[in-house]
């Protein structure tokens, strides 16, 4: 939906909906309604319609409108991401009317070897198995959990600590390697280190050294038992453009990032996205 759309144009938005679809579904992420659309089709039952999902302006946006929906008259469900709260497993908020996904974001749950497999599938126009023995997604996600893990655990910290400070707002450029024509960045192993060195001080100055380290420990224990350690690396802002940048290895152009979500979301594992299931099912019975 357009940005400078009005409440009021938005709400009449809603209600032109409705009579299409047996459940309202609002998120966060303005301007992604085909994204979110596409996706909540593939997840839901087949007998519940989803024509289109409505967005929320942003977190705080989908929790105020879930605490004034009135669900004994329309089925809804509102969705928000796990984000640093997930992260550090702290309660999320209105749990009886908000679904929090149980990854760092959307994007998270979306990069998976098999819908990464179709796309090398269709652009490369290789064999299943040959698409998988050439991206090698297990080892290539493993290299990105062994520099990113600890920088998101200590991103975690510093943003419980001082949340004003910037943490996954830098954006993945922070540590990449240097641009070069026609070849794609890669990680840089000291600007990771630097970048891990600078959020650990700046967390022990928010609030000391032995609470700084205790507050870590913490984390890093609750990451160990998390069953895909790697949804607490941001998908929007790390993961997701590093798959563009392999992706680009692969098939020697760079993708657009809406229309790879959309592809992605189309052919989505569901097993990744089970909670997600049961939530709209649940919703719309």
């Amino acid at each position: 939906m357009h940005p400078k759309w009005s409440t009021r144009a938005r709400v009449a938005v809603e209600y032109l909906f409705r009579p299409l679809q047996d459940i309202d579904i609002y998120v966060e992420d303005s301007n992604d309604e085909v994204f979110y659309t596409e996706l909540f089709k593939r997840l839901a039952p087949g007998n519940v319609r989803i024509s289109r999902v409505f967005t929320a302006g942003g977190r705080k946006g989908v929790i105020e409108k879930a605490r004034s929906h009135d669900f004994s008259k329309r089925k809804a469900l509102f969705v928000i991401d796990g984000d640093f709260e997930w992260v550090r497993d702290e309660i999320p908020p209105f749990p009886d009317i908000v679904h929090r996904l149980d990854a760092y974001c959307v994007e998270n749950l979306l990069i998976h070897e098999d819908p990464i497999a179709q796309i090398l599938i269709e652009e490369s126009v290789l064999s299943e198995k040959e698409a998988r023995e050439a991206f090698q997604f297990h080892p290539w996600l493993t290299g990105l959990s062994s520099h990113l893990l600890e920088l998101f655990i200590w991103f975690a910290a510093l943003n419980s600590a001082d949340p004003r400070s910037a943490t996954v707002s830098q954006g993945v450029g922070a540590i990449l390697t240097q641009p070069r024509k026609g070849t794609p960045q890669t990680i840089s192993t000291l600007k990771v280190k630097r970048l891990i060195s600078e959020v650990r001080v700046n967390t022990e100055v928010a609030i000391g050294t032995r609470a700084a380290k205790e507050l870590h420990d913490r984390i890093h224990l609750r990451v160990s038992a998390i069953r895909n350690p790697h949804d607490i690396i941001s998908g929007k802002h790390f993961l997701f453009p590093l798959l563009e940048l392999q992706l680009w290895r692969h098939i020697k152009r760079k993708t657009l990032r809406k229309s790879l979500r959309v592809r992605l979301a189309r052919n989505c594992c569901l097993q990744r996205f089970e909670e997600l299931s049961r939530a709209v099912a649940a919703s719309a019975r």
